[in-house]
């Protein structure tokens, strides 16, 4: 048995995929699918179940593989996974709460660059169909720059659009 049996978590749909079954033994591959676990794995479950061979195979009776499965299922190592589980759930649910809940920083332009225009963009911006251009000498200066064409694009996004597109260069 896996220290984290993850089909234990879906254990009632495989229960009603085996009684769904047209016959009333199982064996290895068909487990394995069910379980979405390897070949050495479903034959570990399997195993205890097994009264009967096919061939080279050995097949487990379908209800007593299901009651085997729900005991696995109720062991510790299964009660530990779900409750590991529970806890990380809590936790993004926890992080995600007061992500949303967080007050969002804004940065606070000038007034000038909040009312840019395109027409009116600083010095050492280039604006070209398929280029924009930035020329600074400080990382303050870049920023503000970069804020200016944002901010003159967001008050004019079709003359933007325009000049990018297909305008004439700036």
């Amino acid at each position: 048995m896996p220290d984290k049996p993850t089909w234990c978590g879906h254990l009632e749909e495989v229960c009603a995929e085996l009684r769904a079954l047209p016959y009333p033994w199982v064996d290895r591959p068909t487990l394995e699918r069910m379980l979405r676990v390897r070949r050495r794995r479903a034959q570990q479950i399997l195993q205890p179940c097994v009264h009967q061979q096919v061939g080279t195979n050995g097949v487990a009776d379908r209800e007593e593989l299901i009651v085997h499965l729900r005991r696995l299922a109720s062991g510790e190592s299964v009660y530990y996974e779900r409750r590991r589980r529970e806890r990380f759930a809590r936790v993004l649910t926890n992080l995600n709460q007061a992500w949303t809940e967080q007050a969002k920083t804004l940065v606070e332009a000038p007034v000038g660059i909040v009312n840019q225009e395109l027409a009116d963009l600083p010095a050492g911006i280039g604006l070209r169909p398929g280029e924009i251009t930035v020329q600074f000498s400080t990382t303050v200066e870049a920023l503000e720059k970069l804020l200016a064409i944002a901010m003159a694009a967001g008050n004019d996004l079709d003359g933007f659009e325009r000049l990018i597109q297909k305008g004439s260069p700036r």
